[in-house]
Formats: C-alpha cells, sequence, structure tokens
C-alpha cells in the first residue's frame, strides 16, 4: 500500500461529548468490532484501563484503526478532561488532523477551546462533529453559533427534525436531503432557506480561494467540479475552511458518513524524509504486561527484530514483534511504514517523545510541550520503607504521563506529586495502589524559614568536667541580620590564638546545626551573619565538640535577642484567565494577599489575559479548583520561586502557635 492511501486522525474534544462512543460506532460499522460496547457497560473498546472503566471517562489516549476505499485510516481517541490533557496533546502531535466533536446540547466548552488552539498551533486540519443530535430539546443553531464564537466554521450538514425528532440530514454542499439509511428524502421547505444559506456560504469562500472559481462564480458560469473539490480539499488542508457535520453516536447515526468526509476531504500521511523515522508518542506501563510504547512512523519502513537508534537518548534500542492495536488488542504485522502507527513492547531506553531512526546522524523530531502541572499534594506511604518503592513505581508512572511530576522536597522532607488537577492524582494514588502500596496524599507543607531582624553580641561557655578529660569551649559571636535570600555567612575574627585554627571549623559546625531549628517554630533560620570574635581554650579540655556546642549555644541564646521573625516563601504566579473574569481573578488575588505586576493580552488568544502577581505559597495550596470554578474550567496558571518575604505578625502568631501545640 502506498504511502497516500494512510491517514492518522485524532478524535478529540471535551469531556463527555462522546468521542469514545463515536469510534466504537465507527469500529462497529467496519467490522473492526462485534458488538458495539457502551460507557454504562464499561466494555468500550478505546477505554479499557480499569481507571477508566471504574470512572467512565477517558484516561489515556488508545488508537484503533479501519479501512476506506483502499485507504487505512488511524483513530487516535483523546481524553477530553482537562485533568488529562497530556495524553491528548500527545495525540493530536501524533496525528495529521483531527475531528473535533462537539456536544449539540453543552456546545463548545472551555476543553474545546483548548484543543482549538492546539490545532491552530500544531497547523493540523480539523473538521466538527456536532455530536448527539437526537436529544431531546436540541438545537443546532445554538451549538453552531458557540462554534462560531471560538472559530468560523461552516455547516455542510444540518440536521431535520419531525415533531422534534430527528429524522435525517441535508447536505448543504449538494443541496440534497437524507435519512439515516442515507436514502434520498424531500428536502423541507421549512429549512430550505437556511440550507441555501449554507450552500451560498461554501460557494463563495471555495471561490474566494481560487481566481478561475471566482471570475465564474461572479459572472454567474458553472463551476469546475473538479476545481472546485481539489480548492476545498486545500482550503480545509489550511484551516481556511472548517467544516460542521452532524450526527449521533450512540444510535449510530452519520457516523459512516464522517468517515467518509475525512478521508475524503483530510490529507494523507507523507513519507517525511529519506530515513526510517519514528515518534514515539505514547507510553503504557502496566503492573502485568510491562512496558508498551506506540510508535508513528514518519518515513521509511520498520521491519521487526531490528536495531534502531534513539536520537534522543544516543542509544541503539532494539525493535521486536510489531504490532498494531484495536483499543488494547494487539495484531501482528510484518512491517510498518509512513502512516502507520505500531505499538512495540519492552524496549529499553525510550520513553515518550523520543524519536527512533536507522540513522545515527538523523535528527529528532520536536514533540509537544506540556503544560506545566500546577496542584501538588504530599504523597505519604504506610511506612518510611515505602519511600523507595514509591520512587520506584513512580517512575513508571512518570514515563505513561508527561504532565505529572515527582520530587522531593529536601526543606520538608516530603515526597510532593503536582499534576493538572486532583483528579489527575487520584488516579495516580489507585495506580500506586496496584503496585501494591498504601498511599495518603495529604497538603504539602510550606518551607517557612525562620531570621533575625536586629543584632547582638554573645558569649558562651560549654564546660563539662567527668572523671579524666573534661569539656571546655568558649566563644564571642556578634550576630546580625543579612539582606533577603543571602543566606548565611560565618566570618572568622579571631587573632592571637583565642581559639586554635583547628577548633574555628567546630564554631562553624556548631552555629549551622542550631540554625537548623529556629526559636520561633523550629523552622529552618537564613540571612543571617555570624562573627567569631573572641574565645578561650583549655589545652586538655578543649575538643572539636566542646566548640561546636559553645558554637551552637552562644547562637541559640543570641538569636533571642536580635528579634527572631518568620519568612515565607513568595511565588511568582501567571494567571491565564478569560478577560470576562478578570475581575473576579484580581479580587481573589488580593485576599490572598497576591501583590499585582502586570496584566497583558495573552498571546493570539485575545479574549485571555496574563496576569502575573506576587503571592505566598500558603495561600495557593488549594488554588487550582477555585480558579476553574471562577472561570468555568476556561483559566489555568503557572509559579515559580520568587523568594522568601515576612509572614504578617498575626499569621505568623497562628504558624508558632500550631508549633508549640504539637511540641
Amino acid at each position: 500500500m502506498g504511502q497516500a492511501d494512510k491517514k492518522v486522525i485524532a478524535v478529540c474534544g471535551a469531556g463527555g461529548c462522546g468521542k469514545s462512543t463515536l469510534v466504537e460506532d465507527i469500529l462497529f460499522i467496519n467490522k473492526k468490532i462485534t458488538r458495539k460496547g457502551s460507557t454504562e457497560k464499561g466494555n468500550l473498546t478505546m477505554d479499557f484501563d480499569t481507571e477508566e472503566i471504574e470512572r467512565k471517562v477517558s484516561i489515556q489516549l488508545s488508537i484503533a484503526n479501519i479501512s476506506q476505499n483502499n485507504s487505512t485510516i488511524y483513530l487516535i481517541d483523546t481524553p477530553g478532561y482537562h485533568n488529562f490533557i497530556g495524553d491528548a496533546l500527545c495525540g493530536i502531535r501524533a496525528a495529521d488532523s483531527a475531528i473535533l466533536v462537539v456536544d449539540i446540547q453543552e456546545g463548545t466548552k472551555a476543553q474545546t477551546e483548548r484543543f482549538y488552539y492546539e490545532l491552530e498551533r500544531e497547523n493540523k486540519p480539523f473538521i466538527v462533529f456536532v455530536n448527539a443530535i437526537d436529544k431531546e430539546n436540541s438545537q443546532f443553531a445554538n451549538a453552531l453559533k458557540s462554534i462560531n464564537e471560538l472559530f468560523k466554521a461552516v455547516a455542510f450538514q444540518i440536521p431535520i427534525k419531525e415533531n422534534d425528532k430527528v429524522v435525517g440530514y441535508i447536505d448543504t454542499l449538494n443541496l440534497k436531503a437524507y435519512d439515516f439509511n442515507q436514502k434520498d428524502i424531500n428536502l423541507p421547505d421549512e429549512l430550505k432557506e437556511e440550507a441555501n444559506n449554507y450552500h451560498s456560504q461554501i460557494i463563495e469562500e471555495v471561490s474566494s480561494l481560487n481566481d478561475e472559481l471566482l471570475e465564474n462564480y461572479l459572472s454567474g458560469e458553472e463551476l469546475n467540479k473538479d476545481l472546485f473539490n481539489t480548492t476545498l480539499k486545500d482550503a480545509i488542508f489550511s484551516q481556511k475552511i472548517i467544516p460542521v457535520l452532524v450526527g449521533s453516536a450512540l444510535s449510530g447515526y452519520n457516523t459512516q458518513k464522517l468517515i467518509e468526509f475525512a478521508d475524503t476531504y483530510l490529507p494523507p500521511a507523507k513519507n517525511e524524509g529519506s530515513t526510517t523515522k519514528a515518534l514515539v508518542f505514547k507510553t503504557y506501563n502496566d503492573p502485568q504486561s510491562g512496558k508498551l510504547s506506540l510508535l508513528r512512523v514518519l518515513g521509511g519502513k520498520f521491519t521487526p527484530d531490528t536495531v534502531y537508534y534513539n536520537l534522543n537518548k544516543d542509544q541503539e534500542e532494539r525493535i521486536g514483534a510489531l504490532q498494531t492495536l484495536i483499543g488494547k488488542n494487539p495484531i501482528n504485522i510484518t512491517s510498518a511504514e509512513a502512516g502507520d502507527i505500531i505499538a512495540v513492547s519492552k524496549l529499553k531506553y525510550t520513553q515518550t517523545g523520543d524519536t527512533l531512526s536507522n540513522d545515527k546522524k538523523d535528527t529528532p523530531i520536536e514533540f509537544v510541550k506540556m503544560p506545566l502541572p500546577f496542584i501538588s499534594y504530599a504523597v505519604y506511604g504506610s511506612s518510611k520503607n515505602d519511600d523507595e518503592k514509591i520512587s520506584t513505581y513512580m517512575s513508571k508512572i512518570l514515563e505513561s504521563d508527561l504532565t505529572l511530576s515527582f520530587k522531593k522536597n529536601t526543606e520538608t522532607n516530603e515526597f510532593i506529586l503536582t499534576g493538572m488537577g486532583t483528579n489527575h492524582l487520584e488516579v495516580v494514588v489507585s495506580r500506586l495502589k496496584k503496585f501494591g502500596l498504601d498511599i495518603k496524599l495529604k497538603l504539602p507543607k510550606v518551607a517557612y524559614k525562620e531570621t533575625i531582624k536586629d543584632k547582638t553580641t554573645h558569649k558562651a561557655r560549654f564546660k563539662k568536667q567527668t572523671g579524666g578529660h573534661g569539656q571546655f569551649g568558649d566563644v564571642t559571636i556578634e550576630i546580625e541580620p543579612l539582606p533577603r535570600g543571602a543566606g548565611f555567612e560565618f566570618v572568622d575574627m579571631i587573632v592571637g590564638g583565642a581559639i586554635p585554627r583547628q577548633f574555628i571549623p567546630s564554631v562553624e559546625k556548631g552555629v549551622k546545626s542550631a540554625m537548623e531549628k529556629g526559636p520561633l517554630a523550629g523552622y529552618p533560620m537564613t540571612d543571617i551573619k555570624v562573627k567569631l570574635i573572641d574565645g578561650m581554650y583549655h589545652p586538655v579540655d578543649s575538643s572539636d565538640f566542646s566548640f561546636q556546642m559553645a558554637g551552637s549555644i552562644a547562637f541559640k541564646e543570641g538569636a533571642l535577642k536580635c528579634k527572631p521573625t518568620l519568612l515565607e516563601p513568595i511565588l511568582e504566579m501567571e494567571v491565564f484567565v478569560p478577560e470576562e473574569n478578570v475581575g473576579d481573578i484580581i479580587g481573589d488575588i488580593n485576599a490572598r494577599r497576591g501583590k499585582m505586576l502586570k496584566m497583558e493580552t495573552y498571546g493570539k488568544r485575545h479574549n485571555f489575559k496574563q496576569i502575573i502577581v506576587l503571592i505566598p505559597e500558603a495561600e495557593i495550596l488549594e488554588y487550582a479548583p477555585t480558579l476553574r470554578s471562577l472561570t468555568a474550567g476556561r483559566g489555568f496558571f503557572r509559579t515559580k520561586f520568587f523568594g522568601y518575604e515576612e509572614v504578617p505578625a498575626q499569621k505568623a502568631q497562628k504558624i508558632i502557635e500550631s508549633f508549640k501545640a504539637q511540641e
């Protein structure tokens, strides 16, 4: 089969719009499955993961393929909810085009908008499928209006209703009406004007893109049909025209017509370059079956039991058997060419986003840039012995999900799991439990610190007499604050041998040890300068330990005289929200002690604003649900560490009281 006979189409849309049900019906009609499953029964071909079955939502992408008019069409079913956006972006990156599904009653939603901008950024042509047209009291005009508020689209099909029951559709390009068995029916009089308007819109827009067609159109001459179809294809390829089709995945209305339209008007796969090359766009990691990688072949020919080169890892990788998948069901194949999607098991070095090639000098394919995860929780096992296991199994989960982050916070000594939402993290916990771990999520501890606001000079002596040698160390230190972010500075100002040189580091070590637990709430101390200015020693009883103790005592006692205070971590936060929500967002940020830095338009999304603020970390530990609520799911944010600032007195007192209550 030639390269032009293959298509790779991502099926995307907001959660609950019926993507997986749509693919299910397409697979059934094309005899790839023998019975149709459903979300309710938990037996959809594309939602095979146990978490998907339990939660009744798509969590990860899945693939299938059908044959259509001598073409092989690969379908990538993608998750629709924001929590699982990573796999959707991977699926779009691996595809050449897309079907964007919109529920007729709900219209476009926050995630529809997110997918549209991704398709636009990736320059991937797509068609819109308005699904569930047989829902009661549904209005196609309302759905189309919501689509056109997001991007300009043209209705190539409109539903026909009789007594509020959908009975067929009008093909507006050809001005013909059909029932859902694709038999001709009369075009209803009450829809003729609407159908003619859409027909004229298609003709005008396509004709405007070609000089010959435009000249014929303006002069009233018949248009060249072949030229018109070629121009229409080119217009869809370049996103100058976005067609809207209608149907019902659940009832099986028009799904085959959708695929036929996609086969005709969406672009075929291309053979990119002269080498054999593939992009790894998904990794499954199952406790029982192990690691499975999905590869989109971009050029050349892949064969089993062959060594290829991982261009990202600079490692050779042996590929064993080649398979294609229908959901989770594998089918062995003997080779794969440009446009094919293959599954390969147990790759040693390869991860999602890597490029495999037969040429070491080949260039890796740029992979999709993942959104930064923004909701964090601390991960606790049932015992300290679980820490190593958690790290081991999390590494497997991270291979499967590029939107997760898992790090050890050395200041609070917690494992911090960061993801796209609470549901996202709950799925991770459930997966860890399947590895045999009992996991709990808690709000992360805030890495408060303590410092001083004044300076002092303080003398301390450590003296202990026992049988034999005793212990003796005497030090005088000056303690003073440093500018914020300076850390710690120790200055040796001893002259005349008041303290032998070998004991100077011991004093510094004792001071540092004392700084690990501040006098107010036990948090580490920072931004302090200590000068060792005098001391005494005993030729027999002085030791490393005695000067460590003297240094520690001097600092602990002296710090209490320096007006100790609490510091809190401050983050620079970028919040991206629709313009109409800016007032609510700024009000909420002010209530969280945030300080506005600037606000500007966000890229090409002229209806979006980017608000940049400084805000205490303690105030946004649970910010994500609030933001999504205030913006109907459209807002998102990201943060980075900015520095430390003094905690307001009232807040500091509560933190100190909480510490003392736990002692």
